[in-house]
């Protein structure tokens, strides 16, 4: 097989089994990182030929501007949710939404597109995300106010603290796993901050690089390094379902360790996986400094982190490189 290493001109390295592996490491990170914009370059550029075909239009300067997004470089947020919205339309066969999104990728500067500079900030302070909230927002049903997912602007709200507590958050993360620090530098861009209901945290793939966590009250330090690492390993092994499926099951019902209902397999594995990280992370916090604050913490991901273990043990078909990946995961017990 030949060499991971992305050439000059980013050209994307064949699938390597040393990639699937639940232990981060900055370097595979990047390798993976490499191969995933190369996929989403792919992906573009088919959604653009595509609406090129469906609408009798020449769209070749929209593509060239494509082409030239290096995988060897880094993508924003923004320019995954202009992939995911433009493939929405043209699944959705208005032809009014189709021409909406390439339109909004036409007058899209280059350097919104290209722009990967780390920053923790106010969500709804760049235009892409309006868009992208909209495509998780959840009203009420019925009244029923406690199911709605609703993600809202930090008004009359100082961030200040809650940034602050990211950074001290990530701080602490950079001492005690150097290497899930060095993934998370890696894969994440953004993190915003928002208040709302219905979720603490989420990220996406489709708007990869972004990671949302809802501003908290209080217990700063422990909400943002539990969440950090949440979403980063959520981010992960998207990453690796995006050069195999992992399971041939993914469909399979089972318990998720997180939830009250039953999940599809795939996302019973997406629930185990991010535990182990908090597990791993946690462990390593009370290595550094035993006792107080993050104990109880631990013994809650472990139990949580043991449910989901035994569920996907009991219920899983992997791939070869599914099981490669499961024989990674953290230690049940240390």
């Amino acid at each position: 097989m030949s060499s991971s290493r992305p050439d000059q001109n980013g050209a994307a390295p064949q699938v390597q089994p040393r990639w699937f592996t639940a232990s981060p490491s900055p370097l595979l990170a990047q390798e993976l990182h490499v191969s995933f914009r190369s996929l989403m370059r792919a992906q573009f550029l088919a959604a653009l030929s595509s609406a090129a075909e469906g609408l009798s239009v020449d769209l070749t300067p929209l593509a060239r501007r494509v082409e030239r997004l290096s995988p060897a470089l880094g993508l924003s947020p923004a320019a995954y949710v202009e992939l995911t919205l433009l493939g929405e339309a043209l699944h959705s066969g208005d032809v009014t939404r189709v021409t909406d999104r390439l339109q909004a990728l036409s007058i899209l500067p280059d350097a919104e597109l290209v722009d990967v500079d780390f920053r923790v900030e106010p969500v709804l302070t760049e235009r892409w995300e309006s868009a992208f909230r909209e495509s998780v927002r959840q009203d009420p049903v019925d009244g029923r106010e406690r199911e709605a997912r609703l993600v809202r602007a930090l008004i009359g709200k100082d961030p200040a603290p809650a940034i602050a507590a990211c950074g001290a958050a990530l701080d602490l993360i950079s001492e005690v796993d150097p290497d899930l620090f060095g993934e998370f530098r890696e894969y994440v861009t953004r993190v915003k901050l928002f208040s709302g209901r219905g979720y603490l945290g989420f990220s996406s793939p489709a708007a990869f690089g972004a990671v949302f966590i809802r501003s908290p009250e209080d217990a700063l330090l422990e909400h943002f390094l539990e969440h950090l690492v949440h979403e980063l390993s959520h981010l992960s092994l998207n990453v690796l379902m995006a050069h195999d499926p992992l399971l041939q099951n993914p469909s399979t019902p089972g318990d998720a360790p997180l939830r009250s209902d039953v999940r599809p397999l795939y996302q019973v594995l997406h629930a185990t996986f991010v535990l182990g990280r908090n597990v791993r992370v946690m462990r390593r916090v009370l290595a550094r400094y035993p006792g107080g604050r993050f104990e109880a913490g631990l013994h809650d991901f472990e139990a949580q982190y043991r449910e989901g273990l035994r569920e996907v043990a009991a219920r899983a078909e992997w791939t070869p490189l599914g099981e490669r990946l499961w024989q990674t995961l953290e230690p049940e017990e240390r």
